[in-house]
């Protein structure tokens, strides 16, 4: 049989065609508590309030261009800001959380506390993917607390109010994504460490101490993976938080997760975003997390 150079062109032409398809997809998540609606100023004023603050937040979020954003304490002005930043899609729960995104949002579902958690599914170019915005409570504050509070002391003012919360969330949370069958993307402000980070080697920036924080194990427990953690395994090459930064008499801890389940997701990049955005300054007392999955 005699094939043409023409139907081999044709052939060549397909066989590219299907292994691009084949080829993984990528997708930048944000989560970013904004800090009452992102008003506030810088130190040098004291964090006062106002609008004209609202341009820094916006600012990073043109400078990182996440496709889904996880929003904490929207408030006032956090929608218009999202719309500025140019995202089609939006979900709001609550006055505190909101979903923002590039992809179309086909589904929104209530779970636990709309203050605390909500969630959407999107359809991310053909896939779907179910997305869990959360905020837990910040008491017991346990950044002055640890300074004098033994480990198990803090473990057991997590179970009264936070472990009480990521449980009630995750319960739902679980039984969605078994209903569904759907990967699964995490990520909020949990005012809560990670057992991940405070070993036996981060100690001595820790006063001291090892906790196993309830929390971040739950969500292990629960076969989720904390991006940032995946890329950036030693906890000694991160140290900077995401929280407690603008005080001088704490610890910077990091308290803003991104987490992640099913087979079809990995992380390939992750990071902290702390730096000022060009022509303004960071003016969040939470610094955000950012990570890219292929899909």
């Amino acid at each position: 049989m005699r094939i043409t150079k023409t139907v081999l062109f044709i052939l060549a032409i397909f066989l590219y065609a299907a292994c691009s398809d084949q080829q993984p997809k990528s997708l930048t998540v944000m989560t970013w508590n904004i800090w009452h609606g992102g008003l506030h100023g810088d130190k040098i004023v004291e964090f006062e309030q106002d609008t004209a603050n609202t341009a820094n937040v916006l600012k990073v979020l043109l400078q990182e261009s996440p496709d889904i954003l996880f929003m904490q304490e929207t408030y006032c002005c956090g929608m218009d800001i999202a719309k500025d930043a140019g995202y089609s899609f939006s979900w709001r729960g609550s006055s505190n959380l909101s979903i923002h995104s590039r992809y179309p949002i086909i589904d929104t579902i209530e779970i636990f506390r709309p203050f605390n958690s909500h969630a959407v599914i999107i359809d991310v170019d053909g896939t779907s993917i179910l997305f869990v915005n959360l905020w837990l409570h910040y008491l017991p504050d346990y950044f002055q607390d640890i300074k004098t509070l033994s480990p198990d002391s803090l473990i057991q003012g997590e179970g009264k109010s936070r472990l009480q919360e990521i449980t009630a969330i995750m319960n739902c949370v679980d039984s969605l994504e078994k209903h569904l069958k759907l990967p699964v993307i995490i990520g909020g402000d949990f005012n809560s460490g990670s057992h991940l980070d405070w070993i036996e080697s981060t100690k001595e920036s820790h006063y001291g101490k090892v906790v196993e924080w309830p929390v971040s194990k739950l969500m292990k427990a629960r076969g989720y993976t904390d991006s940032f953690r995946e890329i950036h395994p030693d906890p000694k090459l991160t140290m900077d938080g995401t929280w407690g930064f603008l005080s001088d008499d704490i610890i910077s801890d990091r308290i803003d997760f991104i987490y992640y389940k099913g087979s079809k997701l990995s992380t390939s990049h992750s990071k902290i975003v702390m730096d000022d955005p060009l022509g303004g300054f960071f003016n969040s007392d939470h610094r955000a997390i950012l990570s890219i999955f292929s899909y």
